[in-house]
Formats: C-alpha cells, sequence, structure tokens
C-alpha cells in the first residue's frame, strides 16, 4: 500500500512551530486585547521534549480514547474478515448494484453527510466506514473516490452542520448565541449547495473493471477486504452486530440534552445507578456498571468497547477458539495501527501551538492591517488557527475569541468559523479525518490534493458565497 507522506508533511509542521519562536513573540488574547509575553526561542531537545510530553499531557487522555477506539475498530474487521461471509455479504450488495453504481455511491455520501451534519458523529462513522469502502471499490471506483464519498462526505458535513452540536454548538457557546436555530437557513443553504458539489464530483468519477479473482490484487486495494471462503455459518450474526453498534450510536453518541433538550436518558442513568437496595441501600447497578455515562454522553472510549465486545462475540458465533479471536483482533488492529498513530501525531500540532502561544500574535498582526472587520484577512486567520488547532473543541478556545473581538456580528463570525473551518480541514494536513482516510487507503496527499482541488474551490465558493449575503442582508 501507498504511503500517505503525511508523517513528513506533519512533522515538519511540528519543526515549524518551534522555528517560529525565533521570529515571533508568544502571546494570548484576554478582553479584547493581545498580551505580549516576549520571546521564548525553543532549541533542538525542547523540540523533543515538547513531543514526548503531548503523549503524557493531561490532554492527552482525549487523544488515547481516539487511539483506542480506532483500534477497536481495526480489531472488529479483524474478526470480520476471518468469518468469510463478510467478504460474502459485501460482495453481494456490489453485485445488487451493478449497472447502479452511482446510485450506490451518492446514496452513502448523501447520508454520512447528512448524519455529521445533524449530530456530529464524524470518526465514529469510522466503525461501518470500511465495509462501505470495501463495496466502492468492489463497484469499480478508485480509492480517491472512495476517499471522497466517505471521510470526504464526514468534511463536508462539517462544513455544512446544520445543528451538530460539536460544530455549530460549539462555536454558538463561544461567541453567545443562546438558539441553535440562528443562522439554520445560511447553513441550510451551505449544505445543499455542498452536497450538489459532492454529487456532481461523483458522478464524473470514472470507473474501472474490478478483478475479483485476484485475491492479491483486491488485498492491496481494501485493507479489510476479508477472506472469500465458504461455510455453513449465517451470516445474521454480522448484520445484528452492526445494527446494535449502529443503534448504540445513535443512543449514545448523540447530544440529546444539548441539541435536542431531551433530558430521558440522563434521568433514566441516573435512576438504574442510584437504585439502592436492602437495609444499606447498597447502589447494586451503580456498582456492578461503574461510572458509565448515560446516552448522549459516551464518546470513543464507550464505542471502544462496544467494538471490543462486538469482536469477541462475532468470535464466538463463528466458532474460532479464543486464542484465534485474540490473534484476529490482533492483526486488524495492526493493520489500523499506523493510521491510529498518525491521527495521533495530528493532535500533537494542537499541543505545540498552545504551548509555544505565537498563534496569537500571528492573528494580531494580520487582523490589525485595517482598522475594521475584513473579511480577507479574518479568513486567513481563520485558516492558519484551523490547521494549527486542527479540532473545533481548541479552535472555539484559541482562534474564535481573538477573530471575533473586531466589529463583527455573531452570525457571520459563527458562519465564518464553521465554514472556513470545515474546508480548511478538507485539505489541511493536521485534519484529523483526512489523514485517517489517507494513511487508512494509503492515499499520496499531493494526489488528494490534485484530485479534489476543483471540488474545494467549489466548497470555498459556497462559504464565502453565505458569508458575503450574511454581511449584506
Amino acid at each position: 500500500m501507498k504511503k500517505s507522506g503525511l508523517f513528513k508533511i506533519i512533522m515538519f509542521i511540528l519543526f515549524g512551530i518551534v522555528i517560529l519562536t525565533w521570529f515571533v513573540s508568544a502571546g494570548y488574547y484576554n478582553s479584547g486585547e493581545l498580551v505580549d509575553l516576549g520571546m521564548n526561542q525553543l532549541g533542538f531537545f525542547d523540540f523533543w521534549q515538547l513531543l514526548f510530553a503531548s503523549f503524557g499531557g493531561s490532554d492527552f487522555g482525549y487523544f488515547v480514547q481516539i487511539l483506542l477506539f480506532l483500534i477497536s475498530v481495526g480489531a472488529l474487521y479483524g474478526v470480520l474478515g476471518k468469518t468469510g461471509k463478510y467478504r460474502a455479504v459485501i460482495e453481494k450488495i456490489a453485485n445488487k448494484f451493478k449497472g447502479n453504481e452511482l446510485h450506490f455511491i451518492v446514496i452513502v455520501a448523501f447520508l454520512i453527510t447528512v448524519l455529521t451534519s445533524v449530530f456530529s458523529y464524524e470518526l465514529w462513522l469510522f466503525i461501518f466506514i470500511p465495509a462501505l469502502i470495501s463495496i466502492i471499490l468492489l463497484l469499480g471506483y478508485d480509492k480517491v473516490t472512495a476517499c471522497v464519498a466517505t471521510f470526504g462526505a464526514i468534511l463536508i458535513g462539517n462544513i455544512g452542520s446544520t445543528i451538530g452540536y460539536n460544530i455549530v454548538g460549539a462555536i454558538q457557546e463561544s461567541l453567545g448565541i443562546t438558539k441553535l436555530s440562528n443562522g439554520i437557513f445560511y447553513r441550510l443553504g451551505i449544505l445543499a449547495f455542498s452536497l450538489f458539489a459532492l454529487t456532481f464530483y461523483l458522478y464524473k468519477a470514472k470507473r474501472t473493471s474490478v478483478k475479483k479473482d485476484d485475491e492479491k490484487a483486491i488485498e492491496a486495494e481494501d485493507l479489510f477486504a476479508g477472506e472469500s471462503k465458504a461455510n455453513k455459518y449465517s451470516v445474521v450474526p454480522i448484520i445484528v452486530i452492526f445494527s446494535i453498534l449502529f443503534v448504540l450510536l445513535i443512543l449514545g453518541c448523540t447530544a440529546w440534552k444539548s441539541t435536542f433538550n431531551v433530558k430521558v436518558f440522563t434521568k433514566m442513568n441516573e435512576a438504574i445507578t442510584s437504585f439502592a437496595i436492602g437495609k444499606d441501600k447498597f447502589t447494586i447497578f451503580g456498582k456492578l456498571l461503574g461510572n458509565v455515562s448515560a446516552f448522549g454522553s459516551w464518546h470513543y472510549a464507550e464505542m471502544a468497547v462496544m467494538c471490543t465486545l462486538s469482536a469477541l462475540l462475532l468470535g464466538r458465533f463463528y466458532r474460532m477458539s479464543h486464542k484465534e479471536t485474540i490473534d484476529n483482533m490482533i492483526d486488524g488492529a495492526k493493520k489500523i495501527l499506523n493510521s491510529a498513530v498518525l491521527v495521533v501525531l495530528a493532535y500533537t500540532v494542537v499541543y505545540f501551538a498552545c504551548n509555544t502561544m505565537t498563534y496569537p500574535t500571528i492573528a494580531d498582526f494580520i487582523l490589525k492591517a485595517t482598522s475594521k472587520f475584513n473579511i480577507f484577512f479574518s479568513t486567513i486567520c481563520m485558516i492558519l488557527g484551523s490547521v494549527l488547532h486542527v479540532d473545533m473543541l481548541y479552535v472555539v478556545n484559541y482562534v474564535i475569541p481573538q477573530i471575533a473581538g473586531q466589529n463583527v456580528s455573531t452570525l457571520v463570525m459563527s458562519l465564518l468559523a464553521q465554514g472556513i473551518y470545515g474546508v480548511t480541514m478538507f485539505v489541511a494536513p493536521t485534519s484529523v479525518v483526512l489523514v485517517l482516510g489517507l494513511s487508512y487507503l494509503g492515499i499520496p496527499y499531493k494526489e488528494w490534493l490534485k484530485r479534489t482541488w476543483k471540488l474545494l474551490v467549489a466548497l470555498l465558493a459556497i462559504v464565502m458565497i453565505a458569508i458575503i449575503l450574511a454581511m449584506l442582508i
């Protein structure tokens, strides 16, 4: 499988952040002003200390959850691939869509985009993406097209996020917007036109003939193609497991309370964990379950546990010995390990940026080029801030307040933050979803840029038009 080249690029960015400390003073934005902390030049050994610290800091718990989640998905597919039935299922689905290949890939892209836009599932959807990619490749599409229809669709869902808590909710909280419906028609417009651009890209995508009998060729293209072998076992357990995982994704990872004001799951969790028996009021379920989060508050750790349990159950259903099941899980985990580590490495960029603190100084210099809000300079700051801070969780804390400190309406700022962040993540080498997609499929970063730049320009144009309309109306 080809290497994406992302390791070198991310390491270059990390070195670049350290080098910046020799030319740009550190600072932080507070109450509308930049507080200058002076020069803090870092040396060669400082770089490595910062890198090692990023893997052991208090914030790394969040990154470890993602690492374990991705490895657990790999473990699940490691077992699936040895059942013999998984490969049969994806081939059967691919055969049913012969002659209607475009319909399948558009439906997949549409569903992933909408699910991300509404529910902010993002990386959680990776549970199902390897199977979808296998089908897309069997339909004759190449890896770049498969990446656009899956991982690219997640990123486009972020660009056109409508009520997704991880994007819209986080941005609006940082700007003090109380109503989630504020600017909804602009966001719906961005989503609709972005989906149109994505559909047009997929419509123009070319297909090639697939050599089903060439096992080595298939495995070279598809990391989790699975074995093709006949046996007496049913396919039902696979369908049941995927169905349960999807239901758990909906129930557990949807921000029911924050987005929809649904509190039933929180109350139910409290009732179950606080249920007591006996004179001593022993909370039996609370003790048995431990510190379990309510549905709507699940994160990567909970879904990692569910994927691991699913792999173990499938091993029993298909009569694998305990050793075979564990060995298959380890083999699957090894296949995804490289991608998982690259994803965590992308997150170290946040740690570097937040500890060197040169971004606020750079952003202050750019934004003060004009006395009033300027969409061009603000966009540049948003792009740079998104590349360096990677996740919206950090962007809302370290980037948005400084740009919003200008004389700009909250609606314009929210559209700028969401749209430019989303477009940047579609192309940035620090984009977690993009890093996962390119490394998983073995797509060189340069090839991604070459094949998707027209779609990128279209998405940027859609976002900029929406922002300009919000400024004028």
